[in-house]
């Protein structure tokens, strides 16, 4: 196992690589499904990726890979995104544009906690497309783990210039503002938004009430 497979597994990254957009209170809400990139053995891996997810096929306790199991299926998976993660980056080794895997490699980087890789990676996707809504916002997820508030809001900024109605943009914007800027009347505006645009989010009342309560105080 080499430095970067090890970095990848003491960060335990994610099983399942549905992008959560990062609200309060730890709650993830899935977003665009990142198609994998034309290399070998890219795809979900046979998951079902996302928070909340159910275990796949034979993966819950007790099963093949599952608690008592000996870990030997959790291996099994580590060793199948190793592979991937080699996989895409040959394939940007090759073709520096290749958008797909770029995004797909940042992903999974992002999903692992590895905020600064991921950066590096929707940088680089950003300078082949630079109006994706999606990798913007992502981008800006990171960022806020990181502590660069305002870096993080000039990303969904960014994003809503070019898609106006990424209510997902809006969504993470009202949350930054709200929890780390303070800054109650853009949260107000931007929770109005999301309102408007996905009136179903189901975390939306709570995000409603943190404002009223920050609003009184």
């Amino acid at each position: 196992m080499n430095k970067d497979q090890l970095q990848f597994l003491v960060s335990g990254i994610l099983f399942g690589f549905l992008i959560g957009y990062i609200v309060a209170f730890g709650v993830h809400e899935p977003k665009h499904v990142m198609e994998a990139a034309p290399v070998p053995e890219a795809g979900n891996l046979g998951m079902s990726g996302g928070i909340g997810a159910a275990p796949p096929a034979g993966g819950g306790a007790g099963g093949p890979g599952g608690p008592g199991a000996g870990g030997g299926g959790n291996e099994q998976m580590m060793g199948q995104v190793f592979q991937e993660v080699a996989a895409l980056k040959e394939a940007i080794e090759k073709d520096p544009k290749n958008l797909q895997a770029l995004v797909r490699l940042a992903n999974m980087y992002h999903d692992a906690g590895k905020f600064d890789q991921a950066i590096e990676y929707y940088q680089k996707a950003l300078g082949v497309e630079p109006k994706d809504p999606n990798v913007h916002t992502d981008m800006g997820i990171c960022l806020r783990e990181l502590g660069r508030a305002d870096e993080a809001i000039a990303q969904f900024r960014t994003s809503l210039q070019y898609q106006p109605e990424h209510w997902q943009s809006w969504l993470n914007l009202a949350v930054v503002t709200l929890f780390d800027t303070n800054d109650l009347k853009t949260a107000t505006e931007a929770l109005a938004r999301v309102e408007q645009l996905n009136p179903a989010f189901k975390d939306l009342p709570l995000l409603k009430e943190e404002l009223r309560k920050r609003k009184s105080s």
